[in-house]
């Protein structure tokens, strides 16, 4: 047996190829089965995941969107998207978090209430889909594994009909009953289970996978997955947990996109403190034509518009004596996914409430401004921006100043970037607001995200490369072209990008 690093376990792995047995070859002819993944491209699947189980049947459903980019050999892939409960006639919701005794919904691990922010999904594969980094990965109950790694299902190096794999996977035990992992677990729901929970803790099962090649045609190849477990700690004669699953894949064999994953799977647990069964399914479907394109660029949300005669009132009530009133109109006023008309009178007031002692007042002030003011008002939300003390209202200032396009704001918001506080939450993006104001601003953003490249960090750069990618002129491509020998491979290729925007923006002028 062969011993395997894992990312935060050991698993011991042994892989026989099954080209020439007799019922693989039967059914199809060896295939070399490759994830070619191409760079920047972006596809939009439905996912849908069910559990039925003694409290019930419960749905999780949703619109992922999956993108590749290059990550030097290999292929990143980030999902963005949210799951949400999908409401089954004779089915309540099944309660988010841990019940003693009960098992834990789906919801818990997939809610958007719960885990990473869905921006910050990722993970890196070879070409045989092997996993070699994983990010805001959420575990699965017991059989299906965890979100990210039910996407894609390995493939030998060689030609193959089929393969069989023997090897110890780890499962998280009671009372959340998830996996196999692959990878140490970094969502698998709240983190705050008291009264009542024990620590959690992962136990060792033997599992065996079959999987064989069952069609194929130019442009598409079928697998057959057939995986059963059990763990080496029992309960009595029998497992404490035991699962199988029975899975469908569909891969594209240009690209090796999946086009479909149909997982069908059996889940039992037998322990001191329960007897549980559970009947779970998991699809992965790619969209295409008008769904695909509506899923890529769907519409934005239409705010609520708050009537006339509710702004007024809350702007009486923000002027009052009474804390609670103002504090409550403060918060109303500025709620996500509202609008109103800025009247000269909400602007003044505005103004006023910036310089607030209170904070949610002053926050109240500043948002106002950010999402209403006119450039009159920059200067104010520049020192508002030099003075904010939390990543969020650097935030909303930042895309207040994008909304107005004012070079002014350039070289303040390209310090913040030069300073790491560009986005506190979102550390390996790099479309954050203040990367997306100075675009907005445009080339007149120019010198001060150049000064950018003189930094020492190798993020900052990066993130200035994604900027004159975007907004950069001749002026930049002396300072790029040095970076392409950088010996950090990722600011070389983005400084290799942005000099070839902007060379074939000179170009086409």
């Amino acid at each position: 047996m062969k011993l395997q690093k894992g990312f935060g376990f050991l698993c011991f792995v042994t892989t026989s190829l099954m080209a020439a047995v007799a019922g693989a070859a039967e059914t199809s002819a060896p295939l070399q089965l490759r994830y070619a993944l191409p760079p920047d491209k972006t596809n939009a699947y439905n996912l849908t995941v069910t559990q039925q189980g003694e409290s019930g049947r419960e749905t999780m459903a949703g619109t992922l969107v999956v993108s590749t980019r290059k990550e030097g050999a290999y292929v990143a892939l980030s999902f963005k998207g949210q799951m949400r409960p999908k409401m089954t006639p004779g089915n309540p919701m099944m309660m988010m978090g841990y019940r003693p005794g009960a098992p834990a919904s789906l919801n818990t691990f997939l809610g958007y209430g719960y885990g990473p922010p869905v921006e910050s999904r990722e993970m890196v594969i070879d070409e045989t889909g092997r996993v070699l980094r994983l990010r805001g990965d959420s575990a699965l109950p017991i059989p299906l594994s965890s979100l990210l790694t039910s996407f894609l299902t390995q493939v030998p190096a060689e030609s193959t009909a089929g393969w069989e794999k023997d090897e110890y996977v780890f499962l998280l035990d009671e009372p959340l009953l998830a996996g196999p992992l692959v990878a140490s677990p970094q969502s698998f729901g709240p983190m705050f289970y008291n009264p009542g929970r024990p620590a959690q803790a992962t136990v060792t099962a033997h599992q065996k996978t079959s999987v064989k090649v069952t069609g194929s045609t130019p442009e598409t190849a079928t697998l057959q997955k057939d995986s059963t477990l059990e763990t080496l700690l029992r309960t009595g004669n029998e497992p404490r947990i035991s699962g199988s699953t029975q899975t469908k894949v569909v891969l594209d064999r240009a690209e090796g996109w999946p086009r479909l994953v149909e997982m069908e799977g059996k889940s039992a647990a037998l322990t001191e403190n329960l007897s549980r069964s559970s009947v779970l399914s998991l699809k992965w479907e790619l969209l295409e034509g008008a769904e695909r394109e509506a899923a890529l660029t769907p519409p934005p949300p239409r705010p609520q518009e708050i009537p006339a005669v509710d702004t007024a009132k809350l702007m009486t009530d923000l002027e009052s004596d009474n804390e609670s009133a103002r504090q409550t109109a403060a918060r109303e006023l500025t709620m996500t996914g509202r609008t109103m008309k800025p009247t000269p009178e909400l602007l003044a007031l505005a103004v006023k409430l910036s310089g607030d002692r209170d904070d949610t007042l002053r926050h109240a002030g500043q948002t106002l401004l950010a999402n209403y003011g006119t450039r009159e008002h920059v200067p104010l939300l520049l020192r508002a921006l030099k003075e904010a003390s939390d990543s969020s209202t650097r935030m909303t200032l930042a895309k207040g100043l994008g909304r107005l396009e004012d070079p002014r704001a350039a070289e303040p918001l390209a310090e913040l970037i030069a300073a790491g506080q560009s986005d506190q939450s979102s550390y390996f993006r790099r479309d954050t607001p203040v990367a997306e104001a100075l675009i907005k601003i445009g080339p007149p953003a120019e010198s001060a995200v150049l000064a950018l490249l003189k930094q020492k960090h190798a993020d900052t750069r990066i993130t200035a490369c994604s900027i004159l990618k975007q907004i950069g002129t001749k002026k930049s491509l002396s300072a790029l072209k040095e970076l392409t020998g950088d010996p950090v491979k990722e600011l070389s290729e983005a400084a290799a990008e942005a000099a070839r925007s902007i060379q074939g923006r000179e170009k086409a002028s």
